[in-house]
């Protein structure tokens, strides 16, 4: 795979704006998940006030929140179905009220290779989306991918997963990733005004599982 045109030190870091993230998800068994996971919308279920990057008082909300909804059969927004045993295999994310399919997600574990979401219709993207590794070998994992020309990253090279969003040629804070319930579950929070919400929880999870996940 040739070099990835784009690399993070090109964009420095907007240290200027502040993450307000506007949408909350939960994302259910979505961590090295080989079945299915469940992406749970929890905007208008938390407190927002007590987000504060992943406030331990903001995970009970989500907590609790999720259990509830577990207790109501509330069906998920969301659901990523794969497509055999193992984690790393083509998944697919489908509407979890009408059961439409929307996207499927193609994961590698080749550390020099791409991850790709291909989407059903052009409503999320008008164009695959390639996740490709940049800075390959550093102890920073950072992982790029286009969207309708404008560039993304995601690091996940310390405690909380980080999406940025280059604009005016810096890095901007527009999401955040942490994991949630003994490793198998995550919580993401996400400016929803900068990025639609398919584009950023279907590359999420490829991180949540591709390339640096192991099989049990």
């Amino acid at each position: 795979m040739p070099e990835h045109p784009f690399l993070p030190e090109d964009f420095p870091i907007d240290e200027d704006h502040e993450f307000k993230p506007t949408e909350f998800y939960f994302l259910k068994g979505a961590v090295h998940f080989k079945k299915t996971a469940q992406i749970l919308d929890m905007t208008h279920k938390v407190k927002k006030s007590r987000w504060r990057d992943f406030s331990q008082s903001f995970l009970r909300d989500v907590d609790n929140a999720a259990k509830k909804a577990e207790e109501d059969e509330e069906k998920p927004k969301y659901e990523i179905t794969s497509c055999g045993e193992m984690m790393r295999t083509i998944k697919t994310m489908v509407d979890g009220q009408k059961g439409e399919k929307i996207c499927e997600l193609s994961m590698t574990f080749v550390s020099f290779d791409s991850s790709m979401v291909r989407f059903a219709d052009k409503e999320h993207s008008r164009h695959p989306l390639e996740i490709c590794p940049v800075e390959a070998g550093s102890e920073n994992k950072h992982e790029c991918f286009v969207r309708h020309s404008i560039p993304y990253f995601w690091d996940m090279s310390s405690q909380f997963g980080v999406l940025y969003k280059c604009l005016n040629q810096k890095r901007v804070k527009i999401g955040m990733v942490c994991a949630f319930g003994f490793g198998k579950d995550a919580v993401l929070a996400l400016e929803g005004d900068q990025l639609d919400d398919v584009c950023a929880i279907s590359t999420c999870v490829i991180l949540l599982n591709g390339r640096d996940a192991m099989d049990h």
